[in-house]
């Protein structure tokens, strides 16, 4: 009986040790750098002024107008996947790294509730779809996440532009 104990306690100290030392490998896999804000200086493939040049045919009076605003909104609609998302913010040069901003959209309290078609994050997160979000270069990714998560604004499937990125 004694020996029985023995055995269960040694498994769970066991068990702890391993999901600790996964857990810790997870967290130490991402540079701490990568969660930093890209900035505008951040090379990445296309910058959103390339999106607004190629998509909305904006002039350089556009431009002009739009330096005086350092956010823009990003606008997600039906078929949008969680990679997709992730995968054009970095595109586009809104994060540094896309496996920094999947832990930390993992990791950042979700204080609101997701609409029905809302894309599901970790155990309880929902980014909605059908809804603009304020971003900027200047974000990290954990207030990516958070703005992600907590900080969309719901448009609705009536929307008659269907632009990704808006001024």
């Amino acid at each position: 009986m004694k020996h029985r104990k023995v055995l269960t306690i040694l498994i769970f100290l066991l068990m702890f040790i391993v999901l600790g030392f996964a857990y810790w490998l997870k967290t130490n896999q991402i540079p701490k750098e990568d969660f930093n804000a890209p900035t505008k200086s951040w090379s990445s493939t296309k910058k959103v002024d390339d999106y607004f040049k190629e998509k909305l045919n904006f002039t350089e009076k556009d431009f002009e107008r739009q330096k005086q605003s350092s956010t823009v909104d990003f606008r997600l609609y039906g078929g949008s996947t969680l990679e997709a998302v992730i995968s054009n913010l970095q595109y586009y040069g809104f994060i540094r790294n896309e496996k920094a901003l999947l832990y930390a959209l993992e990791n950042t309290e979700d204080k609101t509730q997701g609409n029905d078609e809302a894309l599901k994050v970790g155990k309880n997160g929902s980014i909605d779809i059908y809804a603009s979000y304020r971003i900027s270069e200047n974000m990290t990714a954990w207030e990516m996440a958070d703005t992600l998560l907590n900080k969309g604004t719901y448009f609705g499937k009536g929307d008659a532009y269907n632009y990704m990125f808006m001024p």
